[in-house]
């Protein structure tokens, strides 16, 4: 375990054992090592294991059974399986099934230079919306999106409550084309933790998009935070030969 990770060991640990046992080498109904086993594994106190193992039972990925040890449980059913096939249209259906909460809009607000300059702006303001989103009733994503001011003044409180972004930019007339998007883990600081109910430092997908419309303006940039124990991302991968290109002959 590192002690220079501004992360408990504990969460280290338990970050550990759960990647075990999403990639089955723990299945269900194994018995986990013992506390023992485990502290001499990782060079940690039994007190840390402790509570690694803790962490884990309250996911509802372990219970432990008196007298016998810990045990694997069957995966939460609660895990969202997201599957994309480089389709927007994806995402559209994604946002679709998603429920929302703690909705914040805020227009004429100031937006990092970075941001402006990817959305083609020539003054760094515009619309930002800040929301939770739910699935099964429990947070899933915590997404910060950034709107020309052009096009985040089509959108409302109201409507963001009742109705998903993209299909209400849709719905306005804005004809929403292609995107980009790309993705790497992070740990979630204070803000992602109180937004999507995870503890500080726990390990979250985050993801960052520029939504493009027909014309191939840039009309959004979106920020995710995804909960690593509550989402799962999928992407089907061909090969499309190219010409000429001898790694893709057939024989």
């Amino acid at each position: 375990m590192d002690t220079s990770l501004p992360v408990p060991l504990y969460h280290q640990v338990a970050g550990l054992l759960r990647q075990r046992i999403e990639d089955s080498v723990y299945p269900v109904g194994r018995r986990l090592l013992s506390e023992d086993e485990l502290a001499a594994e990782f060079d940690v106190s039994r007190a840390t294991i402790r509570q690694a193992i803790g962490e884990l039972v309250i996911e509802g990925l372990v219970v432990r059974k008196q007298g016998r040890g810990t045990f694997v449980e069957a995966r939460p059913s609660s895990v969202l399986h997201q599957r994309f096939r480089g389709s927007l249209g994806d995402l559209v259906r994604e946002s679709r099934r998603a429920k929302t909460r703690n909705i914040e809009v805020a227009h004429d607000a100031p937006f990092p230079e970075r941001i402006a300059e990817l959305l083609q702006m020539d003054q760094p303001r515009g619309t930002i919306v800040r929301r939770t989103r739910m699935m099964d009733g429990e947070p899933f994503a915590y997404t910060v999106t950034y709107l020309p001011p052009d096009i985040g003044e089509l959108l409302t409180h109201t409507e963001l409550r009742r109705t998903a972004l993209m299909v209400a930019l849709i719905s306005r007339g804005v004809a929403l084309q292609s995107a980009t998007q790309s993705i790497r883990a992070q740990l979630a600081d204070i803000d992602v933790c109180s937004r999507i109910d995870v503890e500080i430092g726990s390990p979250v997908l985050y993801v960052e998009r520029v939504v493009n419309e027909r014309s191939g303006r840039p009309v959004e940039f979106v920020k995710s935070w995804y909960r690593g124990d509550r989402y799962e991302y999928t992407v089907n991968l061909d090969i499309e030969a190219e010409p000429n290109d001898p790694y893709f002959q057939l024989a």
